[in-house]
């Protein structure tokens, strides 16, 4: 991954100014929709292009907003309009195996509000859930704030690791695997610690039940 994300990042590096934003915009649209596309390196590659000047680093961070968004709302949109008849389509059969497919309901139909937040931190399962959001029924209102939410977090996050190593892209690599283990774990914390406050919510709810039925 180390030898391919500096090859990458060497390609983007060779961008500035207006076609710069335009292609941090393209490939993370492209991300969105599922193709393998590195999300995590591209935005550490605008950060990168910011550090030399070739884009600014709020603008960096404005372009790696908009295009992660653009193509997060492409698949929920085409979740939401298609529903299941969306699984059929080229684009979808082309880049989402039917056991993505399968995996990212199951977790939407646990909590669809939920994973809405935490798949932005789960590559390769981001774009699959916020398809099945779609076709779920979540409502546009939930899907903007959680996964826009999420992305002011991780965005600014890749765009600053790019920026802060500036031309020295192995650090910059390396330094992103070892973040990417701890929001991992993270997010698997947030997870567990949720699904026990919910646990320790309905157990409360039920002895408040039963003492009121003794009563």
């Amino acid at each position: 991954m180390s030898s391919f994300g500096h090859s990458f990042v060497y390609f983007l590096s060779q961008f500035q100014g207006l076609s710069a934003y335009g292609l941090v915009l393209g490939l993370l649209l492209l991300c969105g929709i599922g193709a393998p596309v590195p999300e995590d390196i591209t935005l550490i590659g605008a950060g990168i292009l910011s550090a030399i000047g070739s884009m600014s680093i709020g603008g960096a961070i404005a372009a790696g907003f908009v295009g992660v968004m653009a193509g997060d709302s492409f698949m929920f949109y085409l979740g939401r309009l298609y529903g299941r008849r969306a699984l059929t389509l080229p684009i979808i059969r082309s880049i989402m195996t039917p056991k993505r497919i399968e995996m990212a309901e199951r977790k939407v139909l646990r909590n669809s509000k939920f994973i809405c937040f935490t798949a932005r931190f789960l590559p390769g399962l981001r774009s699959a859930v916020f398809l099945t959001s779609g076709m779920l029924g979540v409502k546009p209102g939930i899907f903007f704030v959680l996964d826009g939410s999420a992305a002011m977090i991780s965005v600014p996050l890749w765009v600053i690791v790019g920026w802060w190593f500036g031309h020295n892209i192995e650090d910059a690599l390396g330094f992103a695997e070892r973040i990417q283990v701890y929001l991992i774990f993270g997010v698997a914390s947030l997870v567990l610690g949720y699904f026990l406050y919910r646990r320790w919510r309905k157990n409360r709810r039920a002895k408040a039940l039963m003492y009121h039925m003794t009563k």
